[in-house]
Order: C-alpha cells, then structure tokens, then sequence
C-alpha cells in the first residue's frame, strides 16, 4: 500500500489514498493501524534513516500523504493516531535531530511536532506527551529560537524527573541542552560537558546503547 501511496502522489491523486486504504479493511481499528504502517514503509522505501547530511528520499510524498491520513484520524474522533502521525512526520523531517536538516522542511517539521504536543496534551497520557514536548524543543532549536528551545527542553526534563518512568526523557532532553549550549555559545562548552557527564552517568545506569552512542558522537564533533 505504501508503494501505491506515494504512487499516488506523484499522480496528484492524494485525495484517493485514504479512501484505497479504508477500503482494505473491515474493522476501523486496523484502517488506523493501516495509516501509520504506510506511513512508515513509505520511510522505509525512502531510505529509512539515512546518513546526517542526506534526507528521506520520499519525504514529500510522506507529508502529502500525511495531511490526509491525520484529516480522516481526526475527523474519525481518533486523536492518538492523529498525535503519532504527526510525531513521525516531524521525526521524518528531522532524521538526524538537529543535524543536516533540509531549509525547506523546517516549518513543516516545527508545525507537526507542535500539532502532536497540543494533541497530546489532550490525552494526557504523560509519557508521550513528554517525548512530544521534547520534539518541540528540539524543533524550536532548529527553527532558530534557541533560548526557547532550550528552555522546553529544561521544562521537559523537569517534569520528567518527577516520575521514574519518564527517566531517560529526562536524560534525552539534558542530552541536547548539552549539544544546543555548545552550538549556540561555545563559551559554554565547559557547562556543555558537565551536563553531557551527567547524561552519560545516567544513560550507562539506564542501559540505553542508542543514547551513548549518539553522546559519543556529540563529543567527537564538538570536543
């Protein structure tokens, strides 16, 4: 379906693709489930994640498709669904985070990461939500507005050290107040690395391999 989505597209046909996929299914729940999953194969066929410099080849075609699919999710009275596919999209327009984003997909990627967090706040359910509130900070980041990017981060790290559950969200968010201290003002590179320390201490006693590796990377480039 994912193939014949972006299909589509490029035919100017956007308009047919969620009626092709809703007529897939019988039972709603696995339509809903149907539109993330294209979604995320038309990643996928767009190269995945790729290398900091380069983007999702299908990205266009993944945002074309995607107004449609959170449309037919609201209108549906589904907001979950509508809140995950504006995370991806936004995640999809930054896949390296703040490295080697596309001028063009700036705006687009800051409205869907705050389209997610305002839904979001609307199911409360507090995970989630931290993580959608992180993605806006790292957005306003990249957007230009780097004191308020950073202090969102610094909110969402502190609300998620009220709860144990939302610890490592806590440590993502102070991992890129780290990297924003220093790529905004390398006089602050000696706080940069105190916070960055503490991240590393936190991520080693969280297990998290995917975290000390983007840590490690942080250090080779900015120290």
């Amino acid at each position: 379906m994912a193939e014949k989505a972006i299909e589509m597209v490029k035919n100017k046909k956007t308009d047919e693709i969620v009626p092709f996929i809703v007529s897939k299914f019988d039972d709603e729940k696995e339509v809903f489930k149907a539109l993330i999953s294209v979604q995320v194969q038309m990643k996928e066929i767009g190269g995945g994640y790729p290398p900091v410099g380069e983007q999702i080849r299908t990205i266009d075609e993944i945002i074309e498709y995607t107004e449609k699919a959170i449309s037919y999710a609201l209108e549906n009275g589904n907001t979950l669904i509508a809140g995950i596919l504006n995370h991806n999209v936004a995640s999809f327009c930054f896949p390296n985070m703040d490295d080697g984003v596309d001028e063009r997909l700036i705006e687009p990627g800051y409205k869907a990461a705050v389209n997610d967090y305002e839904l979001r706040k609307k199911i409360g359910d507090k995970g989630p939500l931290l993580w959608a509130k992180w993605l806006v900070g790292v957005a306003e980041f990249i957007k230009g507005e780097t004191e308020k990017g950073i202090k969102t981060l610094d909110e969402t790290a502190n609300l998620a050290h009220e709860d144990p559950e939302t610890k490592s969200i806590e440590s993502w968010s102070k991992l890129m107040i780290g990297k924003f201290y220093f790529k905004s003002d390398p006089s602050k590179g000696a706080l940069a690395i105190e916070v960055l320390e503490e991240v590393k201490e936190e991520f080693t006693s969280q297990e998290d391999k995917w975290g000390l590796d983007i840590l490690e990377g942080i250090l080779k480039i900015y120290f």
